[in-house]
């Protein structure tokens, strides 16, 4: 990692601050005499930074001056954010470490340690000049530029907030930016995001409340009852108090109530209905015993252990995790909860905060940044002791961590795709190995990388390889829906089997649940011409547009481009076009059809996007008040329900023709999670898997649950590309508004990656091997074209080290608008 070091000595004390820039470097700054205590390793600091001002992550300090000469001097630090560190030395530690094994500008992968929104920042603004001061003290200002004058005199202001509050004036503001009235300034604004808070009324201290009600208030009734309610019931919030607006004002202006702001909880409050009344906790099977006491064991010593608590379907894993959380809480420590799906964060923590009957936190992307913050701050504090979150909860602030847990840690969401390009699991191991704590990694169909890591004793593995209570797992039914095409109407369109519907028709009847499950959103894939063959595209992706029932629109899922569907062909004019494909509105619109009668529900990513739908939706199935469910793949995992008897898979084969050598194995890996959420009732549970290819490795061990078997025959295919879990992969992507220049340049990072790696003449091996450059699946995006060189290989450090000399060209070059993104853990391969 590059540091900026400075030649002449400097007096004052210098610290070392991490920027989120792109730029791998600390840079060095002087600290004023004034900010000597302040300016502490693991603060937050403001600087400037050419002509800007930045907050940036204190990382070292230095006392001696003459270790960091500088011709010409320092420049200093603004302003410490922080009146006590936010960022202990470990996390910096690990994620400088991090930072550096994914190629990261060391500044962006330490600016995730804390939320955004969080420390002030500064914006274009607007100020008065000493001419405008005058003006606005004299009134000597055209009448409709005096208010703007008033306010500003007050303080400068951003320049939208003045936009804002005048709107219209912008030729007026103009006008006195040219006269010399205003200029233009960099300002500071507070914290992008604030805590959400509670307005509040209580009883001002002192207050002789007999002597009031006969002395003041003797005639007010209405305020005397009002201050009679908060001296009996204590503090009321102030939208409680119905219409009592102008007796609280009254109160207030007498002295004898006062309001004030309290902190709002977040998190797990929104899951209190959910966790009210649950049972008590069942007695645990032998085997959860058995995974439970080596869990116990390490957490009570201290130790960073990890586990691969490998469980069928059903099997109690989420019961291990809260007895090794209660453990942990039992000698004092912090727990950490990770799951890959925001959706999943409901359930999960309402049966924590029903066993513990203690806050738990709750951090993901979909919280307000108001409440993202407030979680941070408790956490911070230590008022929070269970955190629980996607990925990027792992950088909560819990400085005593006991547990790590990695729920269906095999899902892809895990890894970060932009920027600092961490994988949760490598970096849950890191921190693990920091704080002194097992982590748990919990799956019913381990990533490949785990179980190969099991198997050559790198962690250890729990088994739980039979469903609570005894409970079969689910019958699963392939059909091959080669045969049933076969057997339809000519023209008629195939969405489910005949074994299907009947199904569905029988648990309906029996008073059970189903779950429909089909991995794409949207009514069809695509507006295709019979004449010309030619389907509606978008203008700015090399990708077909997605019709959209809903609002009767043709749109692109990558940059969201929409157009009206076209009445005739685009390309040729011809009037007979047809939807093409399937996505879950029209299979919502045929199910509906087809059982008139029942209830039914769709979760997806365009339902998503309504506040709290998905919570409503996945409470309504669980109160038993939703028959069936179609959805996406946030309906395939970790879901708990027991009405749910039938499961379909209406389209088995869309992962399978993926261009990317884990599509089998997220193939079989999504059936047998969607399998699993059948029969964890006491009726038995019964799998439907629509397939044009019914023998193939991904999808025929999960007619028996056979994990093992299909682990095997992948791990054997992936032996003969040195593809991991048994070699290295590098994926550079280059992408450029000008095809040729950004052809050019892969091919000159081609080059260079062959002379970094030694490879320069040399046969493509299984040790090392350069593909590429060639188009990306996705060949153009948002009006960019992408091409991709993969280095992969068994010699793990060529790999790694030619993948490094091609970050260091990448970090902060931008040739002709062309872009590298170099990704050394690589998850997503378009």
């Amino acid at each position: 990692m590059l540091r900026t070091r400075p030649p002449n000595p400097i007096a004052a004390p210098v610290i070392e601050i991490a920027l989120p820039v792109p730029i791998d470097s600390l840079f060095s700054y002087a600290v004023p005499a004034a900010l000597a205590d302040a300016a502490q390793p693991g603060c937050r600091a403001l600087v400037p930074f050419g002509p800007r001002r930045i907050a940036g992550l204190i990382v070292a300090r230095s006392e001696s001056a003459a270790a960091l000469p500088h011709e010409g001097g320092l420049r200093e630090i603004e302003r410490v954010l922080d009146a006590t560190p936010v960022v202990s030395p470990g996390m910096i530690r690990l994620l400088v470490e991090a930072a550096h094994d994914v190629y990261c500008p060391v500044g962006l992968a330490l600016a995730c340690a804390t939320p955004s929104g969080s420390a002030p920042r500064a914006v274009p603004g607007l100020a008065l000049t000493k001419r405008g001061r005058e003006a606005a003290q004299r009134g000597a200002a055209v009448p409709a530029a005096r208010p703007i004058l008033a306010w500003l005199a007050r303080a400068p202001r951003p320049q939208r907030a003045v936009e804002r509050r005048f709107p219209g004036e912008r030729a007026l503001l103009r006008d006195l930016l040219r006269d010399g009235l205003v200029e233009r300034q960099a300002v500071e604004t507070n914290a992008g995001a604030r805590a959400p808070v509670l307005r509040m009324a209580r009883v001002a201290d002192g207050t002789d409340f007999a002597a009031a009600l006969v002395g003041p208030l003797g005639r007010a009734k209405k305020q005397a009852a009002l201050l009679a309610r908060l001296a009996a019931e204590g503090p009321q919030p102030v939208a409680a108090l119905g219409g009592a607006s102008e007796s609280l004002r009254q109160l207030v202006a007498r002295g004898l109530v006062v309001v004030f702001d309290q902190a709002l909880e977040t998190g797990a409050r929104a899951n209190q209905a959910l966790a009210d009344g649950e049972a008590a906790p069942p007695e645990p099977t032998a085997e959860q015993q058995a995974a439970l006491a080596a869990i116990s064991e390490a957490i009570r010593a201290r130790r960073a252990d990890r586990f691969l608590l490998h469980g069928v379907t059903g099997s109690g894993k989420t019961e291990v995790y809260l007895r090794a959380i209660a453990e942990t809480l039992a000698i004092g420590r912090q727990a950490l909860v990770l799951v890959p799906e925001i959706t999943l964060t409901h359930q999960l923590v309402a049966r924590l905060t029903a066993r513990f009957g203690t806050r738990v936190a709750v951090l993901h992307s979909q919280l307000r940044p108001g409440e993202r913050i407030a979680e941070w701050r408790s956490l911070l504090g230590g008022h929070t002791r269970i955190a629980v979150g996607a990925r990027s909860a792992l950088f909560a602030p819990q400085g005593d961590l006991g547990l790590i847990v990695m729920d269906e840690e095999h899902e892809p969401a895990y890894k970060n795709e932009e920027g600092f390009r961490y994988h949760a699991r490598d970096l849950a191991a890191r921190r693990a190995a920091e704080s002194g704590c097992p982590l748990v990694l919990g799956s019913a169909t381990p990533a490949l990388e785990t179980r190969y890591a099991a198997e050559r004793g790198e962690l250890r593995r729990l088994s739980l390889p039979h469903r609570i209570g005894g409970r079969p797992l689910p019958a699963v039914e392939i059909v091959d829906l080669g045969v049933e095409r076969a057997l339809l109407p000519r023209g008629r369109r195939l969405v489910l089997s005949r074994v299907l519907h009947a199904a569905l028709a029988e648990t309906l009847a029996d008073g059970g649940q189903a779950i429909l499950f089909l991995n794409r959103r949207g009514f069809s894939t695509r507006i295709f011409c019979f004449d010309c063959g030619h389907a509606e595209r978008c203008q700015h992706c090399e990708i077909s547009l997605v019709y959209h029932a809903g609002d009767h629109k043709l749109r692109c899922h990558y940059c969201q481009y929409e157009i009206d569907p076209p009445e005739t062909c685009s390309k040729c004019g011809a009037p007979d076009t047809a939807l093409l494909g399937l996505g879950t509105e029209r299979l919502e619109e045929d199910v509906r059809r087809r059982f008139p009668n029942a209830r039914i529900a769709r979760l997806d990513r365009d339902t998503a996007a309504r506040r709290g739908e998905t919570e409503r939706v996945l409470a309504a199935l669980a109160a038993g008040t939703i028959d069936i469910l179609i959805g996406t793949q946030m309906v395939a995992k970790g879901h708990h329900f027991p009405g749910v008897r039938v499961v379909g898979v209406v389209a088995a084969d869309q992962s399978l023709h993926f261009p990317d050598f884990r599509a089998a194995e997220r193939t079989f890996q999504l059936l047998t999670q969607v399998a699993g959420r059948a029969g964890r009732g006491a009726a038995p549970g019964r799998v439907v898997i629509q397939t044009f290819n019914p023998n193939h490795c991904a999808i025929r061990p999960v007619r028996e649950h056979d994990y093992e078997a299909f682990y095997r025959a992948e791990l054997a295919q992936r032996a003969t590309a040195a593809y991991p879990p048994l070699g290295r992969l590098v994926h550079v992507l280059v992408s450029g508004p000008d095809e040729a220049e950004t052809l050019a340049v892969a091919e000159r990072l081609a080059e260079h990656a062959r002379n970094a790696a030694g490879a320069v003449g040399e046969a493509p091996s299984l040790a090392f091997e350069l593909l590429g450059p060639g188009p990306s699946p996705i060949a153009r995006l948002r009006d960019r074209f992408r091409f991709q060189l993969l280095l992969k290989g068994s010699d793990e450090k060529r790999v790694l080290d030619a993948g490094r000399a091609l970050a260091e060209i990448a970090h902060g070059r931008e040739s002709a608008g062309v872009r590298i993104q170099v990704d050394a853990n690589p998850v997503n391969m378009l």
